[in-house]
């Protein structure tokens, strides 16, 4: 997603303001999809409350020269959403299992 939208940015930038939106709407969204596949559902809330921060700032971004700093706005929920998002992931995914020791990632 970041890669298209990174592609559409530079070829049609606030041209298709619907395009946009529904990039961001997908970004908000797309966590959900993997939960159709999960056998252990550790994290769900998590993604979904991402998802949920999306949508919230889509209010923002459909807002843009109506609500000052509207823009601004948006990135601050953009953001938000992208931190819950990692949350999840590193605490359900990446962190240690207890009884697990630390490795260093070079061996001296």
């Amino acid at each position: 997603m970041a890669a298209a939208g990174t592609i559409y940015v530079f070829n049609y930038h606030e041209k298709y303001k619907l395009v946009e939106l529904a990039f961001y709407l997908t970004m908000g969204f797309s966590p959900a999809l993997v939960v159709t596949s999960m056998t252990n559902t550790e994290g769900v809330y998590e993604l979904a409350f991402g998802g949920v921060i999306y949508c919230m700032g889509v209010v923002f971004f459909k807002s843009d020269g109506v609500i000052p700093f509207a823009h601004a706005i948006w990135h601050v929920f953009v953001t938000l959403a992208a931190a819950v998002h990692y949350y999840a992931i590193w605490k359900y995914l990446y962190r240690s299992s207890p009884g697990d020791e630390v490795r260093p990632l070079v061996e001296l």
